[in-house]
């Protein structure tokens, strides 16, 4: 899994015994990951249920027949390809639990920047108040929204019911499921309401890309395939935004780093007099698109 700027800071500075658990876990887990130390400590922690912190102190800890029983098939899966965030069934999102299956996508330190300027902005006009989060996937962003805005109304929506399902169980687990309505629905057809902000992580990466990448393979397509400019979902999205978003609103988008200046061009046709910005993540990628509605 791909670690935040924070994170790689951290685990620099890990120092493990040799002979340690945590070391042997890494060895095995480093050529099926792109993060083995990170991934070897959230692994441990979930099996020993201990913090990641005691498990720096003490990397070697004591597991029961039944723990090391699950480590052993934990790194079974692992082996055969299986994402460590399925395999433990829940990831950390901007400092957050969540619970996962193989329906939704795993959370990003990049969706965590997208939410990251909801956030501010909602902060920044306490009046704006309704949320719409399309493509809702696990209810990472919907769910970390209510939480850091804590008198925000949020309709969350995607196609997948399964993918509502998960979202449903992470709105209850962090008590935030009565501000946040949960719909199945494709895209914004059909839609009558009107929000103050529209934020969304629709799946953006173009097809061929796609079927290079390894997530083609592990993770649902449906939430992954862009089509073949990686603007398909987008294009119709924005067409429609315009009878959704309020005067003064936002729409908040995350976007394939390549796609950055036609994804720009593309929101212009529609909104020509919105100002519209293309923002970068923490590794200088073009990653987001906001749209400021006059």
């Amino acid at each position: 899994m791909k670690q935040n700027v924070w994170q790689k800071q951290a685990l620099k500075t890990i120092k493990m015994p040799p002979s340690s658990l945590l070391r042997q876990i890494r060895k095995k887990i480093d050529p099926h990951s792109t993060s083995p130390y990170l991934d070897a400590l959230v692994l441990l922690s979930h099996i020993s249920s201990q913090p990641k912190s005691r498990i720096l102190a003490n990397p070697s800890p004591n597991l029961t027949p039944e723990q090391q029983t699950e480590l052993n098939l934990a790194l079974i899966q692992v082996k055969e390809g299986i994402p460590l965030p399925y395999i433990l069934g829940a990831w950390e999102f901007y400092q957050l639990p969540f619970f996962l299956t193989a329906d939704v996508l795993i959370p990003r330190p990049e969706t965590e920047g997208l939410v990251e300027k909801a956030i501010k902005w909602l902060q920044n006009h306490p009046g704006r108040r309704t949320c719409l989060d399309l493509g809702t996937g696990s209810g990472c962003i919907a769910v970390t929204l209510a939480i850091k805005i804590p008198d925000l109304n949020i309709l969350a929506t995607d196609r997948s019911y399964p993918a509502i399902l998960v979202a449903r169980k992470n709105a209850q687990h962090h008590k935030t499921e009565k501000r946040i309505k949960f719909l199945a629905a494709n895209l914004l057809t059909g839609f009558r309401t009107t929000v103050d902000l529209l934020i969304t992580n629709l799946p953006y990466i173009p097809t061929e890309k796609l079927k290079s990448l390894k997530v083609y393979n592990t993770e649902p397509r449906l939430a992954l395939d862009g089509g073949s400019d990686g603007l398909s979902s987008i294009r119709k999205v924005l067409e429609k935004a315009p009878g959704i978003i309020n005067p003064g609103g936002l729409i908040l988008l995350e976007i394939d780093e390549s796609k950055g200046h036609e994804s720009q061009k593309l929101a212009q046709s529609i909104f020509p007099r919105a100002e519209i910005r293309l923002e970068k993540d923490l590794s200088g990628m073009d990653r987001y698109l906001t749209i400021q509605i006059k």
